[in-house]
């Protein structure tokens, strides 16, 4: 006993050009299944993927088009798969898409087409497609008005991730590379031409040299600093830290040898 499925949807391109309802067909390459043939959009349903989907995304993959409407075309196409021993009811869905827009093929195709009703049921092979665009042309040419009884609800494009708390607590990194535009003294400058801080840069700021712009002064002022704890010295600058030529270099290490004077040595000093 065959299985009933419903993994497939058929869905048909249309635009209103001139008031007048036109279909998108794509003729097959002739090295695939079914070659030189004429179809509408058909495309398997993934698993978790709704039926209007899969329909965007027919859409989206074998003519690089975006859908503007999607429309009921309250009707169900059925037909018997022999491999997989089912009977595969597949909803039909009519998508609308902007006039104008260009039509990029997918791998499986040669050529494309905008054709009237007429012209559309005779390049189809099968009598369920060639039903289907009979019906949607009489839908959608009703007028708008009642053609809206039919618009069905766009899928939603997924929303973008959320950041954990953890993430939104992070203040941003400052960037550190170089916008297209920019040169580089204006990246390297520092806002106040007296202050020592300048931005981070790309890495390839540490090959190149910065240029010295006419708003930087000819020599930067030196912040202090307190000494450090490790037991190291502040030097000054002003003083020298060697002794003048000829003279013996003191040391506070060396001990200094202090002896008292004798009483005839203070004797001698008096007089």
């Amino acid at each position: 006993m065959p299985q009933v499925l419903s993994d497939i949807v058929d869905v048909y391109v249309f635009r209103r050009l001139n008031a007048r309802v036109q279909f998108l067909l794509l003729q097959r390459r002739p090295d695939v299944t079914m070659p030189q043939t004429w179809q509408g959009f058909h495309a398997q349903i993934d698993p978790g993927e709704s039926t209007l989907e899969a329909a965007s995304r027919a859409v989206r993959e074998m003519a690089g088009l975006t859908v503007s409407g999607v429309f009921s075309a309250d009707y169900v196409n059925q037909f018997y798969d022999d491999y997989r021993d089912a009977l595969v009811l597949a909803p039909v869905i009519a998508v609308n898409v902007s006039p104008q827009a260009p039509v990029s093929l997918g791998d499986d195709f040669r050529d494309c087409a905008w054709l009237d009703r007429d012209e559309a049921t005779i390049r189809l092979p099968f009598s369920g497609q060639r039903w289907a665009v009979r019906h949607i042309d009489e839908l959608m040419s009703i007028g708008e008005r009642e053609a809206e009884l039919y618009r069905l609800q766009m899928p939603e494009s997924p929303a973008p991730k959320s950041p954990t708390p953890l993430e939104s607590s992070q203040e941003p990194e400052p960037s550190s590379s170089i916008a297209i535009g920019e040169t580089y003294d204006e990246v390297a400058k520092p806002s106040d031409p007296t202050s020592n801080d300048f931005p981070i840069l790309n890495v390839a700021s540490i090959f190149t040299p910065r240029r010295r712009t006419g708003a930087e002064p000819a020599a930067r002022v030196q912040t202090e600093e307190p000494p450090s704890e490790i037991g190291l010295e502040t030097v000054d600058p002003q003083e020298p830290t060697t002794p003048p030529f000829g003279q013996d270099e003191a040391s506070d290490s060396d001990p200094v040898d202090e002896q008292a004077d004798t009483p005839e040595e203070t004797a001698t000093r008096s007089e």
